[in-house]
């Protein structure tokens, strides 16, 4: 009895000191989760600040420009035409002279820089440019301008947060979700709208709706909304009292819906268009900016409701202040307004203008509606309410997006039936005439297609050079047939040697069948060289992505192809092979799919946790290299093989980047580095035990 006791404690104690190797390099999860949840908070609380400054300053600048602190609506009502004309125009001069000089004439992307970052991590975001592009943004805004806050706001933010999380060395993963953290703080500060904010990240810039992303935005967004409640107010809009009169009043809201998205398609069509012509005018920003003002103030003479970004126009028309006339001038307009703006580079947001236009286009079929049927029908105000969501649905593609910030913005839930149809109908009609939105369009114009599934995507996010291998066999060309078959026979696996001359020139390549069959002719065999024997293969390049890999191995029998240099002539670099492509494939398919996954606390009671929980029996643990295995490369561990797991990547143990992704194969490991791994629980205990 007691011999089994004592056999029993030894395995407890076995199975306790490796349960204790895995949670140790994860020891000090709970402070670090800490740290995150307080990064979240600190970013609501930027974008509220961010939003404060920019309503300062753009309201301090608006009375130095002006000499008036009015609304600037009513500013340019009380100007003479000629300044009308001009005060665009010069204040545009200013945002183009600045952006000119601080920026070097970088052109202004907006969202596109963020889903690029977020997304696609192909573009790394910088506060000062960042804040450069806003205070450009505010002085356009404060002088005419037709453009949003929202924009600059975000972006600022967003830099801001993404920064913060390079210099504490936050994970890939959770910097990414920052960054959308301080996009939905600057949204939140500008519309006081923090569950429309976090769905307008979640379905427009990062595409996932899981619980692990929707929790830190919504953290943000609120923290962002009060402190901006607790400064500038709430209600961003004065909407009254609408309800639904009648079941029928569904007829105009579903033909309203329709008409949205026919209205945001011919918006970005003019938008593109605008933006296309100002390109080929070749003139420098500083004048393209100052043409696009101009247009604003040529159309402020009859329209002044163009200028800014139309908030006072959307008052009047939920109010039904606006006569038929002016509801048609003032769409028609605000879409030119916003196409000088927008169109001729200053940065700045398009999500109010579309709110504005949004807000007209419902106006106007409410008139009708209104006319025809009296007695059963909501006022003009109730439609422009509902056109808000329909015309952000149609540029967005972005439904549920568009329902809820409208309601967050009204506080009305009596139409929340019609806002929800409408902005359906028209979500769902737009996406059929154009498959981009008005934030993907610019993506998909350079090659970039940021709706492809998570797996294509991540075929263009990796890059030949990150998967290549540099140290692949190689020969000379005068080699003989005799020391290549002695090459082939101490090979560890691989079927192909390629030959590269003494200024490393690539000749071509040997198979091992095309070997064999020179071998076989005995009366020429020892006469034969490399050079003979090579044959040219298609390359590719280090910077191409490995979704134009995959095609050219369609049709290519061999595993492998060379990549050699831009230089002239190019250089032989080294190879990618099918299966360093597939493996890292799977690793960033899987890592984009953690962030779908569901953390559990793991661990007894007591205990921290020590592996994150996937959707079915595997699991993700950080692993210090065992002391068995320091001085292996991953390529002689052959994780996927020998231990059934698969590195996702490499924290080393001091200097250098906190994590590599994916792991370099053929570094030596050294003591002290940990290893992010995934497989199967027992799996991984057997590797941490060495």
């Amino acid at each position: 009895m007691l011999d089994r006791t004592s056999r029993l404690l030894t395995r407890l104690n076995r199975a306790a000191a490796s349960a204790q190797g895995l949670a140790r390099p994860l020891e000090n999860l709970a402070s670090a989760d800490t740290a995150y949840v307080l990064l979240i908070v600190a970013i609501g609380m930027l974008g509220a600040l961010v939003g404060l400054l920019f309503r300062l300053g753009q309201n301090i600048f608006q009375v130095i420009y002006f000499a008036s602190s009015e609304s600037i609506l009513v500013i340019a009502q009380n100007l003479s035409w000629q300044y009308r004309l001009a005060a665009p125009a010069g204040g545009a001069l200013i945002a183009g002279i600045l952006i000119t000089y601080a920026l070097r004439g970088q052109r202004a992307e907006g969202m596109t820089e963020i889903m690029e970052a977020v997304v696609l991590k192909e573009k790394a975001l910088r506060v000062r440019p960042a804040i450069y592009k806003t205070v450009a943004s505010m002085v356009a805004l404060a002088t005419g301008g037709s453009l949003g806050r929202e924009g600059p706001m975000a972006q600022v933010t967003a830099a801001s947060a993404g920064r913060i999380s390079e210099l504490l060395r936050i994970s890939a993963e959770r910097q990414r979700i920052l960054i959308g953290c301080g996009v939905a703080a600057g949204m939140s500060a500008a519309y006081n709208a923090p569950i429309g904010a976090s769905l307008f990240v979640m379905e427009v810039i990062i595409g996932n709706f899981a619980m692990d992303v929707f929790g830190p935005l919504v953290v943000s967004s609120v923290v962002a909304t009060l402190m901006t409640r607790g400064t500038v107010g709430g209600a961003i809009y004065e909407v009254p009292e609408f309800r639904l009169i009648s079941s029928w009043e569904f007829v105009w809201y579903v033909g309203l819906g329709i008409l949205c998205a026919l209205v945001g398609r011919m918006f970005m069509e003019i938008l593109f268009g605008f933006g296309w012509a100002f390109g080929r005018l070749r003139l420098p920003l500083m004048a393209t900016m100052t043409l696009g003002g101009l247009g604003v103030g040529a159309l402020g003479i009859w329209i002044p409701h163009v200028w800014g970004n139309g908030q006072e126009g959307v008052d009047h028309a939920l109010r039904g202040d606006l006569p038929v006339e002016l509801l048609a001038a003032a769409l028609a307009g605000k879409i030119l307004a916003s196409a000088f703006t927008i169109g001729s580079g200053t940065p700045g947001g398009v999500f109010t203008p579309t709110i504005f236009l949004g807000s007209m286009l419902g106006g106007l079929v409410g008139e009708a509606a209104h006319t025809v049927w009296p007695n059963i029908t909501a006022p003009s105000g109730a439609y422009a309410l509902v056109g808000m969501s329909g015309l952000l649905a149609a540029t967005t593609h972005a439904p549920i997006m568009s329902t809820l910030m409208v309601f967050e913005m009204s506080l009305n839930y009596n139409l929340i039936l019609p806002v929800m149809v409408c902005a359906g109908v028209s979500a769902l009609l737009s996406r059929a005439m154009r498959r981009e939105s008005i934030y993907t369009a610019r993506l998909r114009r350079r090659g970039v297609d940021i709706d492809l599934a998570i797996e294509e995507t991540a075929l263009q996010s990796i890059h030949v050079a990150d998967v290549m291998w540099t140290t692949p066999p190689t020969v000379r060309p005068y080699a003989p047939l005799r020391a290549l078959l002695d090459q082939f026979l101490h090979m560890r696996g691989g079927g192909a040697i390629h030959v590269v001359d003494e200024k490393d020139g690539y000749i071509g390549l040997i198979d091992v069948h095309d070997l064999v069959a020179a071998a076989d002719q005995k009366e020429v065999a020892e006469l034969l060289i490399a050079g003979d024997l090579a044959r040219m293969v298609p390359h590719v390049k280090p910077g191409e992505p490995v979704s134009k890999v995959t095609e050219r191995f369609w049709f290519q029998e061999h595993g492998e192809l060379p990549v050699l240099s831009d230089d002239d002539p190019p250089r032989f670099l080294g190879v990618v092979t099918r299966r360093d492509v597939l493996r890292a494939f799977d690793r960033e398919v899987l890592q984009r799919k953690l962030l779908t996954a569901r953390y559990s606390a793991g661990g007894t009671q007591g205990q921290r946790p020590s592996i994150v929980d996937l959707p079915a029996e595997f699991a993700i643990a950080e692993v210090p290299v065992p002391a068995t295995l320091v001085g292996s490369s991953l390529i002689q561990l052959d994780l996927p093989h020998k231990y059934l797991l698969t590195a996702l990547s490499l924290k080393p143990a001091a200097g250098g980047p906190a994590e590599i992704i994916p792991p370099p194969t053929d570094r030596p490991l050294v003591e002290g580095d940990r290893l992010v791994l995934v497989g199967k629980r027992q799996d991984l205990a057997r590797f941490a035990r060495g």
